[in-house]
Parts: C-alpha cells; structure tokens; sequence
C-alpha cells in the first residue's frame, strides 16, 4: 500500500487536496492480485504519479503470470491493446493502448536481482474511436495508440491524439521478489487543437507536440 504525502514540479510544491493525502494506492507483485486503476476523480495532481507507479508492478505481474523465464534474453510479446484510462480532473478523456515486449535482460548473482525490460508498443489497431473523427487520423508511422481531451478556463477543450510508447527497466530482488528499483522513459509524438466546444467541432489548426518522461523509482538516499 502506498501513500503519497507530497508532490514537487519544477522545484516548486504542489499543495495536495485532502483526498489525495487520505488516498492509499493499492499494489501487489501476486499474480492473483487484481491491479487497477482506482478513482483518480479526486486526487489530479497525483494522476501521474499513481499511474507510473502502477505500470511497474503491472509490467511484473504480466511476466510472471505469462511464464517468462529467469533466462537471460528470454523474451515475450504479448498482444494487449485494452483502454487504460487516467480520466479524472479536467481530463475528460483520457486513454491510451499498448501491446507488451517483455525480455529477462540480466541477472546478477552478485546482488541476487534480476531485470527485466518492457516495451509498451502502439497496437496495431490502435486504441478504438477516438473522442472526433478527426483524431483518427494517424500523427505518426503507427495507428494513434493514446488520446486525450482536456478542459482548460471556462470554454476551452486541448485536444489530442498522440503516438505512445514506454520503456521500461525493472530490477527485481530474488530473495524475496520486491522492485529494488525502476526506470522508465515515455515517449509521445502528436498533435493537439485548441477548441471552443465540448464537441470539438468549432477549433482552431493542428500543432505538432512532443513530451519526453524520464522516471525514476528508488529507494531514499541515506
């Protein structure tokens, strides 16, 4: 169980709402344990840090309940490309879709760990209809795997289709399986308008985005 008693952007605090300090994420490297996304409606400007977190444990308990081997270079793909949704705030939409490339990239008996990489990738299909027509249309070499609408001031609606992928590494503890620690790098390539309706019928021309997220998950320094 995880608590979340402070956020930082920018060297800057960002004061937390009462819900989001009383919120408990709840995880588990168990195969038989349910991971999912709870009620994010409440506590935004921890959304980010929830689901990151939560990619890593997800990123676990796909490999173990698929069998991948403690065998260096053992390596599973594994078609997936369900919604996962981070709607919550003023993101009315927001979703994106991945398949899953998992590889056993080491193992060192040294420290008894072992890593793990996992790629999320855009499926081929991408990720169902998009929130308007016109977010269908591909903005990079993939069908758009990740969607996103946002309310901005009274009237305002950021619209957003974007190509998405993750990289994971993961090194796990094999005396008793904990993350000893995590890094990811996310990766998106879209476009966005700038619309006056919640329809997203009356906006403004496309702009081309990019966003690039380097994670660090680790233990506190001593």
């Amino acid at each position: 169980m995880w608590q979340w008693t402070g956020r930082q952007k920018n060297g800057a605090d960002i004061k937390l709402p009462a819900e989001s300090l009383d919120f408990r994420q709840l995880l588990s490297l168990d195969p038989g344990f349910k991971l999912s996304i709870q009620d994010l409606s409440k506590i935004y400007p921890l959304i980010e840090p929830v689901t990151d977190t939560l990619t890593f444990y997800a990123d676990l308990q796909l490999a173990m309940r698929k069998g991948l081997a403690l065998t260096v270079g053992e390596h599973l793909f594994i078609e997936h490309g369900l919604p996962n949704s981070w709607a919550g705030g003023p993101t009315a939409v927001g979703r994106d879709c991945v398949d899953f490339d998992l590889t056993l990239t080491d193992i060192n008996a040294a420290d008894n760990t072992a890593t793990m990489r996992a790629l999320h990738l855009p499926p081929a299909a991408g990720c169902g209809a998009a929130p308007t027509p016109w977010l269908q249309k591909p903005v990079s070499d993939t069908a758009n795997n990740w969607y996103q609408v946002r309310k901005e001031g009274k009237s305002i609606y950021i619209a957003s289709a974007a190509k998405e992928t993750f990289d994971d590494d993961i090194k796990i503890s094999l005396v008793d399986g904990r993350i000893v620690s995590a890094t990811q790098l996310n990766l998106l390539t879209g476009e966005k308008r700038t619309c006056l309706d919640e329809k997203l019928a009356m906006c403004g021309a496309p702009g081309r985005f990019s966003i690039v997220r380097k994670l660090l998950l680790a233990p506190e320094a001593e």
